[in-house]
């Protein structure tokens, strides 16, 4: 559902936007279609105008002969043609001497509409300074005035259409003019304009409304109301839903109060006999404008829109469409919730299944499904599921218990082992010349590393192992080893012989060919004197307290134990001086490794050493604790990945 309120949204969007396009659209052929009909009636009227002007002229000069005659003519030619208010046959001055200056022969129609004649010429009327005649005279052509208030002759707002009337010698000698009210023209776009808004913009005016001219005067009708206007050649209203602005103001009145540059050239254009459309900005409201000449007078006709209007328009289609989207999605909301409610009903039941079978119930019942559709494969799945756990559980009960035998079995064996190696401490309690620490820490149950000693004839005998390999085969091999250490060193002083004899044993039927590293020592502890073998073990440390001193016990290449058979072991003495602390460890110390695998290193076993010397008195103890969390310290949360031992002598003969 939230897919489709998010489509709903986006289609709701488009559709206003296509609405406002459409509505514009649909504004702009209307306004320009208004436009055209209106252009094409006024010139129809104004074209019947001059062709019954241009006809009546022969029958003016056939008439020269006889003055008042031409009376006749202006009269017949009103009675024939009812868009014509007024007509004249204005002679040049004293054309006619017995006439005066200005004869003038006019025929009109009064208020009542009945047609009179009158001699237009009067001192108050010249018409010899009128623009109606002195503009075709002048341009030897036929023209339409400026319209103009007429207050001498029809008494209203006209214009007038000019015909020359020239003799056989191509002399001017008089002016045949037709006058055209303009009331028709206002009221022809008033009726326009009530019907754009109420078809196009969707505005309904009442019948009193629509007879009432109230509903032009008012201001505020410009800026929410579609209207029409027309300006002649200098801009000055001809016709306009207010009244008084005709022939009293100009288009350029309100565009020069404007600060939009739109406004301004729109009046130029219009004046210049052009066409378009242009957006412009009056008092915060924005308009459209649509604008075209009228053909035969130069004036020009404009429709203004406002452009809420138009977006007031799309807006409500927009909303209707949204009101019945809106509702199909209530009922499509309904359908789909009645849908999925019977549709997942079976996996409710499903959800209740699985809760009884992650209790422990693996024989839980599950929901009867009739139709072959993916219900039916979910309970097959689920039939399938309860099977296989049942199976499963059992095989997990099997391997459990060999995992817990094993584990027991596991757990004695490293008894047995951690049995085989010194656990108390202080060793030898009774003696002050020698102290003996040393720890194991395996990697898993049980390791390969070993470490032993004992006193035999003032003598130390001791040793550090590390078997190949982990786990329950290291593990016996380090029993072996320890085992026939004790044996073998119980008849040989010598440590180079006891790894010998070692050597020997580990190495006949070695098929899994497993080796040990192993340094031993003989130390005698009346005089200091150090005996010892290395086979491929790492270097003792010997830490001089006295001297403050740290360094490697130099060891001789002998091969592991185990590897060949009759390799000749060299042995090695020195003299340790009292006070002195002998360190060994297995690789299991220089090779921990921290989580992103870097080693701890001879480098920090150095250090941690060295660190050590400054105290008072350093025992085995606190050298293998110290060691012991620097270790633990630069490993941190990674897991053990060899055995570690460490074993610490230290000789306090004085």
């Amino acid at each position: 559902m939230l897919t489709v309120i998010v489509v709903f949204i986006i289609i709701t969007l488009i559709v206003t936007y296509l609405s406002s396009t459409a509505m514009f659209a649909e504004s702009t052929e209307n306004a320009q279609s208004r436009m055209e009909i209106a252009n094409q009636h006024i010139n129809s009227v104004l074209g019947a105008v001059e062709v019954a002007v241009e006809n009546t002229a022969p029958d003016v000069e056939s008439t020269l002969s006889n003055p008042d005659g031409m009376y006749g003519i202006v009269l017949s030619l009103l009675e024939s043609n009812p868009n014509i208010i007024g007509s004249t046959v204005a002679f040049e001055p004293y054309y006619y001497p017995s006439k005066g200056e200005q004869f003038s022969p006019y025929a009109y129609r009064d208020v009542n509409g009945e047609i009179r004649t009158k001699q237009l010429g009067t001192d108050d009327y010249k018409y010899h300074y009128m623009d109606w005649y002195r503009t075709p005279k002048y341009q030897n052509k036929n023209c339409w005035s400026e319209p103009y208030y007429d207050y001498g002759g029809g008494e209203q707002m006209m214009t007038t259409f000019s015909h020359p009337l020239y003799d056989a010698n191509g002399k001017m000698y008089g002016i045949l003019t037709a006058d055209v009210s303009l009331d028709w023209l206002t009221d022809l776009l008033k009726k326009s304009d009530i019907d754009f808004n109420r078809k196009v913009l969707g505005f309904n005016l009442s019948d009193d409304e629509e007879a009432s001219e109230e509903v032009v005067v008012d201001s505020a009708f410009l800026y929410n109301h579609a209207y029409t206007f027309i300006i002649g050649k200098g801009g000055t209203y001809i016709a306009h839903p207010l009244r008084e602005r005709i022939l009293n103001d100009s288009y350029f009145t309100y565009s020069a109060k404007s600060n939009d540059s739109n406004d301004r050239q729109i009046g130029y254009e219009m004046a210049n006999g052009k066409a378009g459309m242009k957006y412009i900005y009056r008092d915060g409201t924005k308009f459209i404008i649509h604008y075209a000449p009228i053909e035969r007078t130069g004036w020009s006709m404009a429709t203004v829109i406002p452009y809420k209007l138009i977006i007031y328009r799309s807006m409500r289609s927009a909303i209707i469409i949204m009101v019945v989207m809106f509702l199909g999605l209530i009922v499509l909301f309904a359908v789909c919730r009645r849908i999925l409610r019977r549709v997942t009903k079976p996996l409710t039941l499903f959800a209740k299944s699985a809760d009884s079978i992650a209790q422990g119930n693996l024989n839980a019942s599950l929901p009867q499904i009739r139709s072959n559709d993916e219900m039916r494969h979910l309970h097959d799945s689920f039939a399938m599921m309860q099977t296989s756990l049942t199976e499963q559980m059992e095989e997990l009960k099997r391997v459990n218990e060999q995992k817990g035998r094993i584990e027991g079995e596991l757990k004695v064996a490293s008894d047995i082992q951690m049995s085989m190696i010194p656990k108390h401490y202080p060793p030898y309690p009774e003696r002050n010349d020698i102290d003996i620490y040393g720890c194991l820490t395996p990697a898993k149950e049980v390791g390969g590393d070993l470490y032993d000693f004992y006193i035999r004839d003032d003598k130390l005998f001791f040793c550090v192992g590390d078997v190949s390999g982990k786990g329950v085969p290291a593990s016996l091999v380090m029993a072996v080893s320890r085992t026939l250490f004790r044996i073998v060193s119980m008849h040989v002083d010598e440590p180079n012989r006891i790894m010998s004899q070692m050597n020997e044993a580990l190495a006949n039927h070695n098929d899994s060919n497993m080796f040990v590293t192993f340094f031993t020592g003989t130390f005698d502890l009346k005089t200091g004197r150090l005996t010892y073998c290395n086979g491929g073990h790492d270097a003792p440390l010997l830490l001089n307290v006295r001297e403050k001193r740290v360094e490697l016990l130099p060891c001789s290449s002998n091969l592991p134990l185990g590897t060949m058979s009759g390799w000749e072991f060299e042995a090695q003495e020195t003299v340790i001086a009292p006070g002195t602390l002998i360190f060994l460890y297995t690789d299991g110390l220089t090779e921990a490794e921290e989580k992103d695998h870097q080693l701890f290193g001879e480098s920090r076993i150095f250090k941690v050493a060295e660190q050590m010397l400054g105290e008072q008195d350093v025992s085995p103890a606190q050298l293998i604790e110290q060691m012991t969390n620097a270790v633990h310290h630069f490993v941190g949360d990674a897991e053990q990945s060899d055995d570690l031992t460490m074993l610490a002598i230290k000789w306090n003969n004085q």
